[in-house]
């Protein structure tokens, strides 16, 4: 019979966020690392893939363990490092305790996760603002991940959250749609209303490392581009939010497909790479392509260490798809066969492409990102496109979108102190009927323990080369408390 033990629960968060939680560690000063893809840096030798911590779940016949580590592996090598050692520890244990012989395989299960709360209001009388402070639980993400032998390993990222209930539809739509509302009846609770909510589910994968530069991995993963679509925990974040333009998506946040990758070490040089094969972008991409174009990506990046220069990491990424939404049209044929035809409805093709460099030395961080994307629409198939800047209603052209943002900041040694500061812009293309923004902020990023990160930020925005009526600009405040569990 298994036997289950439960080991005490620690508080773990996106791989890089040990980096963004442990000043203690070699690189607590390492901001932007990939959190547990969350866990995010790039990844190394075979072990366990990416920081996401090694886990299982117990089955029926084998004994089992489950827990959390306590501390956050502070980058994916070190999680894999981490990972093998715990191997190492509970196979000693196993033949200790069961000196007789008997052979048993043992399954770990890590848990562990990050939540924020976050207060936000804005300063002044902002246009471009909802005109109302509010206290908000943003993201609150759960984490199981497994080490399975012989290097085998899954993980899943799951999002919890109060949507859909009280959003709306399109926000070009006039007059605007009604709320969503959730609400149902409680049957336990002799049917008083309850508010329902949703989940997404940002990664399910398997992975197999044949060695330390080929790993292959399937299933849903975060889209392996730049610094912050994979460093998104909350705690691992500098500001209290990431960037405007990563959240536009230039590249997709997330593919369901085949993902290889691997790490080679050259000296005090680190060379890796990322491949791509998946669905692309569709209305249904998480289970099924509506074309038969699979989209292509990949990065390929240089990390170098010198312990008098810091550490510099350089890459650059690439994507190319397809999205198609689509219905079925069925019809007799004269035989009195039945014909389904794919009746294309929206479709267009696009090329991302994207830089990004970061410098570490001590507690010093600066880190950057360029993303471009190009769109093109097959004739017949452009979408309306209405201008906020007041202009007659058109189709939308072919363009190019283009955003970049660079961040600094500087880790004190007292209570974990980081003030950082930063700034972007953002072009969504003629044709778009929105203008381009830009946008400087900056604040503070406290850690008063290794799980807790405090940030106070402020966000000045504006529009340029406005032409239409007068929307003003953005001021506003943001304090938030993110944790790791």
């Amino acid at each position: 019979m298994s036997t289950l033990r439960l080991t005490r629960l620690g508080a773990i968060a996106p791989v890089s966020l040990v980096l963004a939680l442990f000043p203690s560690l070699a690189r607590a000063q390492a901001e932007g690392e990939a959190t547990a893809t969350a866990v995010g840096s790039e990844p190394a030798a075979p072990a366990p893939a990416t920081a996401e911590s090694p886990a299982a779940l117990p089955t029926a016949a084998l004994p089992a363990t489950v827990s959390v580590p306590a501390a956050l592996p502070a980058t994916e090598d070190d999680a894999k490092a981490d990972a093998a050692a715990e191997a190492e520890a509970a196979a000693a244990t196993e033949a200790v305790s069961h000196a007789s012989s008997e052979e048993t395989d043992q399954v770990r299960l890590n848990l562990y996760g990050f939540t924020d709360f976050t207060f936000s209001t804005p300063v002044g009388n902002a246009e471009l603002a909802s005109g109302y402070s509010s206290f908000a639980v943003g993201k609150l993400n759960l984490y199981a991940a497994a080490d399975l032998g012989d290097s085998w390993r899954s993980m899943a990222e799951i999002r919890f959250m109060y949507l859909p209930n009280g959003s709306t539809g399109s926000l070009n739509a006039y007059p605007p749609p009604p709320r969503t509302d959730t609400s149902t009846n409680d049957y336990t609770d002799v049917g008083r209303p309850v508010k329902w909510g949703g989940v997404i589910i940002e990664r399910a994968w398997l992975e197999h490392s044949f060695l330390p530069a080929l790993t292959v991995r399937v299933g849903a993963f975060l889209t392996p581009y730049g610094i912050w679509n994979v460093d998104h925990g909350s705690p691992v974040i500098i500001g209290v939010r990431k960037p405007y333009i990563i959240g536009e998506g230039l590249f997709p946040e997330h593919q369901t497909g085949v993902e290889i990758y691997g790490t080679w070490n050259v000296g005090p040089s680190q060379i890796g790479y990322h491949l791509t094969l998946s669905n692309g972008r569709g209305p249904i991409d998480t289970y099924q392509d509506l074309d038969g174009n699979k989209a292509i990506g990949g990065r390929l990046f240089v990390k170098h260490d010198d312990p008098s220069w810091g550490t510099l990491t350089v890459g650059a990424s690439g994507y190319k798809g397809t999205y198609t939404d689509s219905h079925d049209v069925s019809s007799l044929t004269p035989a009195g066969g039945l014909h389904v035809t794919h009746q294309v409805t929206a479709q267009y093709k696009e090329l991302g492409l994207a830089a990004d460099v970061k410098w570490e030395l001590g507690g010093l961080l600066v880190q950057s990102e360029l993303v471009m994307n190009d769109t093109a629409y097959p004739d017949g198939l452009q979408p309306p496109v209405i201008s906020i800047t007041g202009g007659a209603p058109g189709f939308a052209p072919d363009h190019r979108r283009l955003g970049i943002y660079g961040l600094t900041g500087y880790r004190l040694p007292f209570l974990g102190i980081m003030p950082f500061f930063g700034g972007e812009r953002y072009d969504a293309g003629p044709g778009s009927g929105t203008p381009a923004s830009s946008a400087i902020w900056g604040g503070l990023n406290v850690r008063p323990t290794a799980r807790v990160v405090l940030k106070a930020q402020y966000t000045h925005a504006w529009l340029n080369k406005w032409e239409g009526p007068s929307l003003g600009t953005y001021d506003g405040i943001d304090l938030q408390a993110a944790w790791s569990f």
